[in-house]
């Protein structure tokens, strides 16, 4: 509670609206007590209730400069006591001589006059309401001290209580407005707030005491508004940067990135939490403003979880390892993408169809643990069956795949018996072939040397086709890719 326990008034050990004389009065002789090493004891020091102050010589220096300005003294005041009537002198007297805080709120709300803001008024509920906030120390009543920081903003957001407040404390300085004042007095309150009750959040204590004040409330809500749109664009800042440089750090692409990437944005989620929760009771779940923060957000955390599978990927097709893509541990991306899918809801966000879609995709690819042909038993990754297959894209030209073909792994069990169809597949085409031989007499084979043996290649692909591609083709990755328009094998002549 600085803003009192440390407000030049006290320094000086006079109300506020003494004047200059008094103020330099008694700065001289808090000076000669610090010249004899003691300290005053001074009325306006009202100790107890408020600690006790230890003066310097250095900090005496610097009160003057504090209450400078004419917008200084109004601003400083209004966290202290002014005398402007009989009643403030009585209850005054009440508290700087038995310190009797009772008895001085008693007095002083006499002349509150039912904390309606006037003339005859003002002062009484500015001093009320500075013991009101002291006293709060003690009884910690909330209520209390939230009413008393209204009442005392009500003097301030009235013009023309304002002029009678400067008038009193500052009568031959300049002019000032509300909203200067206000620009000025706000962030003190706000910091006096945080020390009184740090356990709740300021601004939304600031909305909760001003929510009736039409002068006040507009303008502090967009503050508030602003300062957590800010603080959430800054988090989301602040994640992109760090996943960044996870990823395109020195050595290349790590296994971890695939649990610390998906780190950050479950991080992200919980510092944007609470920040959200008081944007959406502000402004609605529909307001643009807000729609506009969740689809910052949740970009951020979709990047989180695709882009380190996407360098898993770049990884696997450029590597000769084939156990890569079975190793990857994708939980983390998962397990965050099922987040943002549950915090999302129904909210109609472009965002959202694209974490959906993804999560569905690095799903099904996580499965590549269990064999797609019988969908029970793990992968060996060291049995994997490379199919080859082409696509026509014009005349004479094709797509395929290099390497020997398009990769899918299997099972033991399953890679045994799909080699054992390809063994099959040659040796019943071999024994029919030789059988048709033996019955023509060789004649089949002399046919078949003047077509440039073009029978029997024809045939060993067609029974290949019929036995070991009819089970390849059952793998879900193959029949995909059949029904993009590929077929087994390579075109004629390649």
């Amino acid at each position: 509670m600085q803003l009192i326990e440390n407000n030049p008034y006290r320094v000086l050990g006079v109300k506020a609206n003494a004047t200059l004389s008094d103020r330099k009065q008694q700065a001289n002789l808090i000076a000669q007590y610090l010249k004899i090493g003691q300290s005053a004891k001074l009325d306006f020091d009202i100790t107890p209730p408020l600690s006790p102050i230890k003066r310097t010589k250095e900090m005496m220096d610097l009160q003057g400069s504090r209450i400078h300005s004419t917008e200084d003294q109004i601003v400083h005041s209004l966290f202290w006591f002014v005398e402007a009537n009989g009643i403030d002198k009585i209850a005054l007297k009440h508290l700087t001589g038995s310190k009797d805080i009772d008895k001085a709120l008693s007095d002083f709300e006499k002349g509150c006059r039912g904390f309606i803001v006037g003339s005859d008024s003002y002062s009484a509920i500015l001093n009320h309401s500075t013991l009101e906030i002291i006293a709060f120390q003690d009884h910690k009543d909330l209520t209390k001290l939230k009413s008393a920081i209204a009442q005392k903003f009500s003097i301030v957001s009235d013009s023309d209580s304002l002029g009678h407040l400067k008038k009193l404390v500052a009568s031959d300085g300049m002019n000032t407005s509300v909203q200067r004042i206000l620009e000025l007095s706000m962030p003190k309150l706000k910091e006096m707030l945080s020390e009184l009750v740090p356990s709740k959040n300021a601004d939304k204590l600031l909305l909760e005491i001003f929510k009736s004040n039409t002068v006040i409330y507009p303008g502090l809500r967009n503050e508030v508004i602003e300062s957590k749109i800010s603080l959430v664009q800054q988090l989301v800042v602040d994640a992109e940067q760090k996943r960044e440089a996870n990823l395109n750090g020195s050595g290349g692409f790590k296994h971890s990135s695939l649990k610390d990437v998906p780190a950050l944005g479950q991080l992200l989620l919980n510092e944007v939490d609470r920040p959200l929760k008081e944007l959406k009771k502000l402004l609605g779940k529909k307001d643009p403003v807000f729609i506009d923060a969740l689809e910052k957000i949740y970009s951020e955390v979709n990047y989180c979880c695709v882009l380190p599978f996407n360098k898993l990927i770049e990884q696997v097709n450029n590597s000769p390892h084939l156990d890569l893509m079975q190793s990857a541990d994708l939980s983390s991306i998962t397990s965050l993408y099922q987040r943002a899918i549950g915090d999302l809801g129904t909210i109609d966000l472009p965002i959202r169809e694209t974490i959906i879609r993804n999560f569905k995709g690095i799903s099904e690819s996580g499965k590549a643990k269990t064999c797609k042909f019988c969908n029970s038993s793990e992968v060996d990754v060291s049995r994997k069956l490379k199919i080859p297959m082409h696509k026509m894209t014009g005349l004479g030209t094709f797509r395929h795949f290099k390497d020997g073909g398009f990769g899918v792994s299997s099972c033991a069990s399953c890679s045994g018996r799909i080699n054992g169809k390809g063994i099959i597949a040659f040796i019943v085409a071999l024994l029919v072939y030789g059988g048709i031989a033996l019955l023509t007499s060789g004649v089949s084979i002399g046919i078949d040397f003047f077509t440039g043996f073009s029978i029997v290649r024809w045939w060993f692909s067609f029974m290949k086709k019929q036995i070991y591609y009819k089970e390849v083709g059952k793998h879900p990755d193959i029949l995909e890719l059949i029904q993009d328009g590929y077929e087994f094998g390579m075109p004629r002549g390649a």
